[in-house]
């Protein structure tokens, strides 16, 4: 089931990615190729799973968090998200993308955020 503002990688003969924008009621999808469209919903991460509220959430989130430039502040900042939005049910799906991000940029960047949190059971002591 497609959601409003998903990503298409390309379909059939259509090479270009895009991003699902309408939904009819006959079972088809309008999809807009435009690289602004596909900025609108993914500016940071491939955000297909999550509903239109919820990608604007997230991308609000990390326009926050993306207006400083040091990496280990922006770590930190999702890091403080995370922590913030696991307690709400309803953010589950926001708190895995967040932790997407978080996965990324820790790769990306090899650093850690400063304090971070973990199930008891899972640490190796």
């Amino acid at each position: 089931m497609a959601h409003i503002g998903d990503f298409v990688p390309k379909t059939g003969i259509y090479t270009e990615p895009g991003v699902v924008v309408e939904k009819k009621d006959d079972g088809t999808v309008m999809v807009d190729t435009e690289p602004l469209a596909i900025n609108k919903y993914h500016r940071y991460s491939n955000t297909t799973g999550l509903n239109s509220e919820e990608k604007a959430e997230f991308n609000a989130i990390l326009d926050d968090i993306f207006k400083h430039d040091d990496q280990v502040q922006r770590l930190n900042e999702i890091q403080n998200e995370i922590d913030r939005l696991r307690t709400d049910p309803e953010k589950r799906n926001i708190v895995q993308y967040l932790k997407n991000q978080q996965t990324t940029m820790i790769r990306d960047t090899r650093k850690l955020p400063r304090y971070y949190s973990a199930d008891e059971a899972q640490l190796k002591i």
